[in-house]
């Protein structure tokens, strides 16, 4: 058994090595030709934070009428972005400002409704969430309850883990298009005040990717690969020797 140790520490570690490089780099590293350059995503402006909102799906809506309160409602926009009413089946909601809408509405109502004066009243914004996975400690959806920018958005999903690579952090998002593009962001930068610029507006629909550090990285690849995989004392071996060579 002592030559089999030996016959592992000694041969293994070449082929370690290069597999470890790989590891860190597909952990840490986007692939460079589908990222962009995060200054598209610099912070909005003042004009930019003052545009109405638009509805999508999922949100909450109250039509109030003025003078036929019978016909009020409460409804949530379908994954079509549609809504049905009184009269009015099938009126496009998502897209639009709930002026919009209202008057969307009251023109589908004239033919119906002796006075049809009502307004749109939000009563949720569910539509309004980013996601929020990896080194964090509540991965999942979070909602965005204004112009979030990407601290908020992290403390909102618990603050990310020791684990957690604070060099380089994803930001994933799908323009008008439909085409989605990945822009590394430096959260290390944004932590120390170094680049606040980098501290970006979260929108609604983005992905927020915490990766691993490449030692946790490294650890896993070891725990998964190596002491599950070989008797205790030859992990040990190799795990020593990486750490000694520098990786």
């Amino acid at each position: 058994m002592k030559n089999v140790h030996h016959a592992i520490s000694c041969c293994a570690l070449p082929a370690l090595s290069a597999i470890v490089l790989m590891c860190l780099l597909s952990g840490c590293t986007p692939p460079v030709s589908k990222s962009s350059s995060w200054e598209k995503l610099a912070p909005a402006t003042a004009n930019e934070t003052q545009k109405p909102y638009t509805i999508g799906a999922g949100d909450e809506l109250e039509v109030k009428f003025f003078f036929a309160p019978e016909l009020n409602d409460v409804m949530q926009v379908r994954p079509d972005g549609k809504i049905s009413l009184m009269f009015a089946q099938d009126i496009q909601a998502a897209g639009k400002t709930p002026e919009e809408l209202a008057a969307d509405i009251r023109r589908r109502l004239q033919p119906h409704v002796r006075q049809p004066e009502l307004v749109v009243v939000m009563r949720s914004y569910a539509s309004q969430k980013a996601f929020v996975g990896g080194e964090v400690l509540k991965a999942g959806p979070v909602q965005l309850a204004g112009h979030e920018n990407l601290l908020q958005v992290l403390d909102e999903a618990g603050w990310i883990t020791p684990a957690a690579d604070h060099d380089v952090v994803l930001l994933m998002r799908r323009d008008e298009d439909g085409k989605e593009s990945v822009y590394p962001l430096n959260l290390g930068k944004v932590m120390n005040g170094q680049d606040m610029k980098q501290n970006v507006i979260v929108q609604a629909g983005d992905v927020v990717l915490v990766p691993p550090s490449g030692v946790t990285s490294f650890d896993r690849w070891i725990d998964q690969y190596i002491r599950q995989a070989v008797p205790l004392n030859s992990g040990v071996i190799i795990t020593n020797q990486v750490n000694n060579s520098g990786l």
